[in-house]
């Protein structure tokens, strides 16, 4: 049925009608409401599947339960197309969704998604139907405002592209009701046809601003991101409340023995802690860890009261977000990432935050294999650093890297004058503090502070200062790259990934440190995520499954006689990855087998 053909009176409980109004309380007017067509019979979509499938787009969209594919189930499935009305899909009267698996694996027409990670984890995950040809306006909008602080919701997305209001109020309102309102239907028809008009909108931008080659990056990966958030997290549960018990009980202990020394006041306080360390002589500027540091000394009260705070922050941060979210289905955890979760394009992650679990083995020991089942952990070997060196096109640390050599005891050399092979652990651990705190253009003072903060260094700023002077004389490609940075930065209006990813700058909120971390940071991301689409299609065969990844690491799943063999796909795919953007480097992924996070 074509959009503007007139429809009987009898039909209108089946079919939308097409009307624009100005919103009350908006300057915009509203986005029309296309007609759309009711389905409550497969054989009323496998009609027109055959012209659908002629088209060069579809916008797709969900309504759902709930926003947990375990638990929630889908209640309609919206798909709009030029030259038809939006068919709405009662998914209480169509349970078997199979017929729309050819629509969707075919390469055209393309599915134009707003967010499709969560439409992906309902239909490709939960309904076991395979994707191909992914558009995605969320992400497309991240990408042509990247650094302007935009917010990227569909209705702000159609506002900003397309001048159009669109209320989202019925998003809360109950889908999962047997008997849904015309007004739902309209909300429902509305959000499947307004993702052509957005779709038609941004290509041109994309196109214009060099933007393609990392959109489809971005669009390709969705599929491996929504595969890893349905798959989770196993979590060996035992031992979580073990470890719950263990360190709540010496939290307490902790507890007693600081009031012993500090009286009966609140610890979590900042104010009152500072009035009962100046009262011991102790007067910090904040009760800050590095504000501290040097009183620990003369007050071993002070380690213990680091001690507790740390405990704490383990605690709140890792093992109760951990308990809270288990997921009752599965009893997995399955965590919210943000395939764009920084203006680098590095993901960011919640409900729990994964890539955030301190490294304690006690801690990562909870993340493991189930029964007759192993972790492959696999992680790049120093990919910034090797990025870095791609970009600089510094000979010295190029060449390091083709010879094999470990380019932290290479530095070490430059400032113990012993060569390489005789660095010691702790003069390695220095020069880690040097490679990552001044390749980001770090003075002396930060640099101090860095290696005494980030890896436990101690180092006087004369030795900094001569460090950092011994550190340009040899990686002089890296010098030159920082020179050509500042010379320019006043102009720059952004600066891009080997992917062309770009970070856009307004012109007071520019700073040095971005525009060194964002090209590095986000090429390995540009990376990480090609790594993960690679392996998803890699593993379709196998029983293994991505769980969880972390900046420059993945953790797939597997049955324990499959872990040599997938151990070598993971390695394949992370090293393929990085050979696409990285050319004059090698690069190297780390492989373990494990039964636990923790062994990594």
């Amino acid at each position: 049925m074509k959009k503007g053909k007139e429809i009987s009176m009898n039909e209108r409980g089946q079919l939308g009608f097409a009307s624009i109004n100005t919103q009350v309380g908006s300057n915009l007017p509203a986005y029309p409401t296309p007609q759309w067509q009711l389905i409550t019979e497969e054989s009323q979509f496998t009609a027109v599947l055959p012209e659908l499938m002629q088209t060069r787009a579809i916008g797709l969209d969900i309504e759902t339960s709930g926003l947990d594919p375990h638990e929630d189930a889908v209640r309609l499935v919206q798909i709009a197309a030029e030259g038809h009305p939006v068919y709405i899909i009662d998914c209480s009267q169509v349970t078997d969704l199979q017929f729309l698996a050819p629509l969707f694996a075919a390469r055209w027409p393309v599915k134009v998604i707003h967010n499709a990670v969560f439409e992906l984890k309902f239909l490709e995950n939960k309904h076991r139907m395979s994707f191909c040809g992914i558009y995605d306006t969320m992400l497309a909008s991240r990408l042509l405002g990247n650094g302007f602080g935009y917010r990227h919701g569909l209705d702000k997305v159609v506002e900003r592209e397309l001048g159009f209001y669109l209320s989202k109020t019925m998003q809360q309102s109950n889908w999962s009701s047997s008997t849904l309102s015309g007004i739902q239907y309209d909300y429902a028809a509305k959000d499947a046809a307004v993702l052509l008009d957005l779709r038609k909108s941004q290509i041109p931008k994309l196109q214009s601003e060099a933007l393609v080659e990392v959109a489809k990056l971005e669009f390709d990966c969705t599929r491996a991101m929504a595969s890893m958030m349905f798959n989770g997290v196993y979590i060996d549960l035992d031992l979580l409340d073990q470890q719950f018990n263990k360190l709540s009980e010496q939290a307490v202990s902790y507890e007693f023995q600081l009031r012993q020394y500090f009286g009966d006041i609140n610890l979590q306080s900042p104010q009152q802690l500072n009035q009962a360390l100046k009262k011991r002589g102790i007067n910090a500027d904040s009760t800050r860890e590095s504000a501290l540091r040097e009183f620990v000394v003369d007050h071993p009260e002070i380690e213990l009261l680091q001690q507790y705070k740390s405990l704490l922050k383990i605690i709140s941060s890792a093992l109760q977000p951990l308990r809270a979210n288990i997921n009752p289905v599965t009893h997995r955890v399955h965590s919210d990432f943000h395939q764009m979760g920084a203006s680098s394009g590095r993901m960011s992650c919640g409900n729990p935050n994964m890539q955030n679990m301190p490294r304690r083995s006690d801690i990562r020991s909870l993340v493991a294999a189930p029964p007759g089942h192993k972790l492959i952990i696999a992680d790049y070997s120093q990919i910034e650093l090797r990025i870095i060196a791609e970009i600089s096109e510094d000979p010295a640390m190029i060449a390091a890297y083709r010879e094999g050599q470990d380019i932290h005891r290479l530095t070490a050399s430059l400032f113990s004058d012993k060569k390489p092979e005789d660095i010691t652990r702790e003069e390695r651990q220095k020069a880690k503090a040097v490679n990552f705190g001044l390749v980001y253009g770090m003075g002396a003072q930060g640099l101090v502070r860095y290696a005494k903060g980030s890896y436990g260094v101690e180092m006087t700023l004369a030795e900094a200062e001569y460090i950092k002077s011994s550190f340009f004389r040899t990686y002089q490609g890296i010098a030159d790259w920082h020179r050509r940075i500042r010379r320019t930065m006043d102009q720059v209006t952004f600066n891009a990934t080997l992917s062309g990813r770009k970070r856009y700058y307004k012109t007071d909120k520019r700073f040095i440190s971005e525009l060194y971390n964002t090209p590095v940071q986000g090429t390995g991301a540009d990376i990480l995520k090609l790594a993960l689409t690679i392996l998803h299609e890699r593993l379709q065969a196998t029983s293994g499954k991505i769980v969880n990844c972390v900046h420059d690491e993945i953790v797939v799943e597997c049955l324990e006689q499959d872990a040599a063999v997938i151990a070598e796909i993971v390695r394949n795919s992370m090293e393929d990855a990085g050979h696409h953007f990285i050319k004059k480097v090698p690069i190297v992924a780390d492989v373990l087998i494990a039964p636990n996070w923790s062994e990594k």
